[in-house]
């Protein structure tokens, strides 16, 4: 299958999300996989076929999620909260329901071991974004004690 219909067919399927929400959690992917996240895995497409040779390390559920907010971070700095709402990504699991909506098309992989609820609450996604960007300030006068 390509890949364009592959989207196509993912665009059908679940409508809370868009196309750039699946291309977040495919950059959140790669970003994961840039840092060492992971380890080497034999994995599994749904219908069975074999991978190509190139297959990156696998990715659990946990480190995909905290890759995915460290890359909102990098990628919309104050707005990362705002974007990813707008993405249907509001806890780690919307991240999970998305990467099994692209294993159901062959567009991800994954190992027997893993399953969606690998993403259930693996941190509060809001806090950990809104955390990012807490200013600390100390109020210290000058002069007085």
């Amino acid at each position: 299958m390509e890949d364009s219909d592959a989207f196509l067919k993912l665009l059908k399927k679940e409508r809370r999300f868009t196309l750039e929400t699946y291309r977040f959690v495919n950059e959140a992917l790669e970003y994961a996989q840039e840092l060492g996240m992971g380890k080497a895995a034999a994995t599994e497409n749904p219908n069975g076929a074999p991978l190509p040779d190139d297959v990156a390390n696998h990715v659990t559920g946990q480190d995909l999620s905290r890759a995915a907010k460290d890359w909102a971070v990098l990628q919309y700095g104050f707005m990362a909260k705002t974007v990813l709402s707008k993405l249907g990504l509001r806890k780690t699991r919307d991240i999970g329901d998305a990467v099994y909506n692209m294993i159901e098309v062959g567009l991800m992989s994954k190992t027997p071991e893993d399953s969606v609820e690998d993403f259930d609450d693996v941190f509060d996604l809001g806090a950990e974004l809104d955390r990012a960007f807490a200013f600390q300030y100390e109020n210290k006068r000058r002069g007085r004690k």
